[in-house]
């Protein structure tokens, strides 16, 4: 189970709209910071030059979760700075 984030004195409404809001920092950050390579043609024929086709969609979808992985961080550095923890979730 995924642990949950956690600020001493915050109900869960509040919680929910600094979730919302840093996800959605995390989504424009990891964009902006991956935008030159979502924006590049990897499938198209003159980067490839004939080059075989799992290898041109590998590269694409490396690309991609490389992009989600920093969205993830991002957005977890935006709660960090609204003084929200991560804490193991209760049984």
């Amino acid at each position: 189970m995924p642990s949950q984030w956690e600020k001493p004195g915050v109900e869960r409404a509040a919680l929910d709209g600094d979730t919302l809001q840093c996800r959605r920092v995390g989504t424009q950050e990891a964009l902006r910071a991956y935008a030159p390579l979502l924006d590049f043609p990897f499938s198209s024929p003159p980067f490839w030059a004939g080059s075989w086709r799992p290898t041109r969609e590998l590269a694409s979808r490396s690309v991609e979760a490389d992009r989600a992985r920093a969205e993830t961080w991002f957005a977890a550095d935006c709660m960090r700075g609204k003084g929200y923890e991560r804490v193991a979730p209760k049984s």
